[in-house]
């Protein structure tokens, strides 16, 4: 394995852009903040995907096999499965990703059409009252305002992770018209593909008492499974949504290493050295794949002790991406656009005007997610179902606060700025 330095590099993302829109002043410890926060951000996130899979791979075999007990450790061992794949793909088959994320492009849209097919001709339809009009509490929370604020959990998170791409722009030709609508695009086609599933799905609910009380504990494979009538189908009708699952997982490891190597690169993590290398065989960066699959294989304890530990980790999905986030907008917002030279800026710009309100909106919208994200999705509260997110979160920032402190504050190599933007890093 050698050492790796590339120019205009900007696998880091959020920790680059704060870089280039911070005043010199607190541009180290606002792009280290950044930086860390958004390492962390992305390993959650991607962990929240194996969940996704594992757990749903186990609600087959509960659908499949009547006489199968499920244990939580029997989740956790597909959990466990999954990350191995997806290690494997990205240590041994990195020229395998762009093909797979094409197949899985394929199938989400194929998956999609077939699914919405087959909801809208076989199910029974209910009305457009209860779609549209009808309100249902079932969370314990006595204020319906409260509980479908905690309930945007599920629909915030399919927007997560929509800067994946930046994180890849050194290996993607024309970034800076390639990336940006690769992170736009992503969140417009999905949002209306989503909003359609959404509709169909809830017109073809015919008993929602039970779709809430599954054995499996997804409401949508009862669904499928209540509208067919048939395992078999609901089977396949639900793997399309376990495989996509999966290559989320493998694409979010691939990400989250790139950003883990650019970190380790600027001398921002322990052990920095060892990590900023590449393999010289597949030329990606092998060790930080296998410590990010170690602690996502970590966090996979939680579901041991924890019954709501999926939603946890969707919470702090949330939590975390979402902060990583902010920084930026809030740098572009107060005198970032200023710091920045005409000439440096991309193909699409959204103007001072437009631009400043999105950015308000964003900040704000953010923080209400990140608030109730830390709410229990459930009341009473119980050490059971309590939402446990913020603590692990804290660990996180506590750490990576003390060990600023101690080294990152001389050691860190902030990406170096000129003209106002950030041109350069090599570290050798």
């Amino acid at each position: 394995m050698s050492p790796l330095a590339i120019d205009h590099c900007i696998y880091g993302g959020q920790y680059y852009w704060v870089a280039a829109l911070a005043p010199v002043s607190s541009r180290r410890i606002a792009s280290y903040s950044t930086g860390w926060v958004s390492l962390g951000a992305q390993i959650i996130f991607t962990t929240s995907a194996c969940f996704a899979a594992g757990l749903q791979l186990q609600a087959l075999i509960i659908m499949n096999n009547p006489s199968y007990v499920p244990e939580r450790w029997h989740a956790m061992l597909l959990v466990w499965a999954v990350l191995a794949y997806s290690a494997a793909i990205n240590i041994w088959g990195p020229k395998l990703l762009p093909h797979l994320n094409l197949a899985s492009g394929v199938v989400h849209i194929a998956g999609f059409a077939a699914i919405v097919v087959i909801l809208g001709v076989m199910s029974t339809k209910a009305s457009a009252t209860f779609v549209f009009v009808e309100v249902t509490n079932s969370s314990g929370w006595q204020s319906d305002g409260v509980s479908w604020l905690v309930g945007l959990l599920s629909a915030i998170y399919p927007f997560l992770g929509y800067d994946a791409a930046c994180h890849l722009s050194e290996e993607i030709p024309d970034a800076a018209r390639n990336v940006p609508l690769a992170m736009v695009g992503s969140v417009v086609v999905n949002g209306v593909m989503g909003l359609v599933y959404c509709i169909v799905f809830l017109f073809s609910i015919s008993n929602l008492d039970s779709l809430l009380s599954t054995t499996t504990g997804f409401p949508y494979m009862q669904l499928f499974l209540d509208v067919t009538r048939s395992p078999i189908g609901a089977t396949f009708m639900s793997l399309v949504i376990a495989v996509l699952a999966m290559v989320a997982n493998m694409s979010g490891a691939t990400s989250t290493s790139r950003t883990m190597w650019a970190f380790s690169r600027d001398r921002a993590i322990p052990f920095d050295r060892y990590f900023s290398v590449v393999s010289d065989v597949n030329h990606v960066p092998v060790r930080c794949i296998l410590v990010i699959t170690a602690f996502q294989m970590l966090l996979g304890f939680i579901y041991l002790g924890n019954t709501t530990a999926f939603n946890a980790i969707l919470s702090m999905s949330i939590i975390s991406m979402y902060l990583s986030y902010t920084l930026p907008i809030a740098y572009m917002l107060f005198g970032g656009r200023e710091r920045l030279d005409a000439h440096i800026l991309g193909p699409f710009q959204l103007g001072r005007g437009l631009g400043r309100v999105l950015n308000v909106v964003s900040l704000v919208w953010m923080m209400v997610a990140i608030i109730f994200s830390t709410f229990p999705t459930a009341m009473p509260t119980t050490p059971q179902n309590m939402n446990y997110s913020i603590v692990v979160l804290a660990g996180w920032l506590l750490f990576g606060i003390v060990y600023y402190a101690v080294y990152g504050r001389t050691k860190y190599d902030v990406p170096v700025v000129g003209a106002a933007v950030v041109t350069s890093i090599s570290v050798a």
